[in-house]
């Protein structure tokens, strides 16, 4: 009886003085600080993979910046002046390259058709020898005319097509191709000298001035070579006159005062 009248006073006090404290739960507990949280080290871990790159970046620019402005020089655009000098540059370059290989290709031609119209040019001088202005020899035989006429038709071909270079390689070219042209018509005026008895004097008198043109074109064109070869780095190149007995425009070796290539 006296334990149920005990409960019963307890049951009674608490009516009485207001109702219990319930339990603390694990619920109410106070919530911990922040810096103890799995959330706050994953936040400060993410941070660090954010800022630290470009902390890192901000460094490289800040030591390496007169790289990068050479760099960024390096890569601006050319101005138009200096794109329209890099053209004539280049365009100068090729000018001469091409002026070298035409220099050498009109040399060599040239060569080739002092020998080939060597034995008309002789041929002729027998009949009209190149140190009388009167005298007339024995003439030449149609078969050998003939001959005449097929090297000249030959040297002729390599001047028709119309090949433009520099200006001194241009007159060298005009002066030969000159020559080519009047050797050409000193035989077709030769040719009918054989046919026309009754006007072969006077034909052979046109023979006569027509190889003197023939010849002051030749040595023109020659001289002018010897020029243009030392100009372009080939030095002294001496192309033999038209004719036994021609003189090369000087004395000095072949290639004399050639300059290597660079």
């Amino acid at each position: 009886m006296a334990k149920r009248s005990d409960r019963r006073a307890r049951r009674q006090g608490a009516a009485a003085g207001g109702a219990a404290s319930p339990p603390r739960t694990p619920e109410s507990a106070p919530p911990p600080a922040a810096y103890r949280t799995r959330q706050f080290w994953l936040g400060v871990l993410a941070a660090a993979c954010l800022l630290v790159p470009v902390a890192v970046a901000a460094a490289a620019i800040v030591g390496g910046g007169d790289d990068d402005g050479a760099a960024a020089s390096a890569k601006a655009p050319e101005s138009p002046e200096e794109a329209v000098q890099r053209e004539v540059e280049r365009l100068q370059k090729a000018t001469q390259t091409r002026d070298k290989d035409q220099v050498k290709d009109l040399t060599d031609r040239a060569r080739g058709l002092a020998a080939d119209l060597t034995p008309v040019v002789d041929g002729v001088a027998r009949t009209l020898p190149p140190d009388s202005e009167t005298k007339v020899g024995p003439l030449a035989s149609a078969a050998a005319v003939g001959d005449w006429m097929r090297r000249t038709r030959a040297a002729r071909r390599y001047f028709r097509d119309s090949v433009s270079g520099e200006t001194g390689t241009n007159v060298a070219r005009g002066a030969l191709a000159a020559a080519v042209n009047s050797v050409g018509e000193l035989v077709a005026t030769y040719r009918l000298a054989l046919d026309d008895r009754s006007n072969r004097a006077a034909l052979l008198e046109r023979v006569r001035g027509q190889r003197d043109v023939a010849m002051r074109a030749w040595d023109t064109g020659t001289v002018q070579l010897d020029a243009i070869n030392i100009a372009v780095g080939y030095g002294h190149q001496h192309v033999p006159a038209l004719g036994a007995g021609g003189l090369p425009p000087d004395d000095l070796p072949e290639g004399t005062g050639a300059v290597d290539e660079p």
